[in-house]
């Protein structure tokens, strides 16, 4: 129970391709309220936000799985359970929050880009 406890309490900081992300998803918002539209700006916010948090939650929990914490059940649910969430919250921003799909998926594809060069650029201790 302490091992659990532990590992739970160092969870690892805000990464590099978190920052990048936030960061691009940010010019991005800027660049497309300039030449688009206030709603084509607010949708890319929303999908660079939100798969950054998909990424950052997808990190906690392999960290977690790798550290021997939880079974591997634990770790079949929990994606699951993630995954579950996370579409939830695109149907709701799509139905209630009326979200522009053109800007959701700009900034989703920002992040993407992050993600795919971090992961070319490489890292030193072995971790994005």
């Amino acid at each position: 129970m302490t091992e659990r406890t532990a590992s739970l309490i160092n969870i690892p900081s805000i990464g590099r391709v978190e920052r990048s992300g936030l960061a691009v998803t940010a010019i991005l918002m800027v660049v497309c309220y300039f030449i688009g539209s206030r709603e084509l700006a607010v949708g890319t916010a929303a999908g660079g936000i939100l798969f950054t948090a998909n990424f950052m939650a997808i990190r906690f929990l392999v960290n977690a799985l790798i550290a021997n914490s939880y079974r591997k059940g634990f770790g079949i649910f929990a994606f699951i359970l993630k995954m579950a969430v996370f579409i939830a919250i695109v149907v709701v921003l799509f139905i209630f929050a009326k979200v522009n799909l053109y800007g959701f998926f700009v900034g989703v594809t920002g992040v993407v880009i992050v993600i795919i060069g971090e992961s070319l650029r490489g890292s030193k201790d072995g971790t994005l």
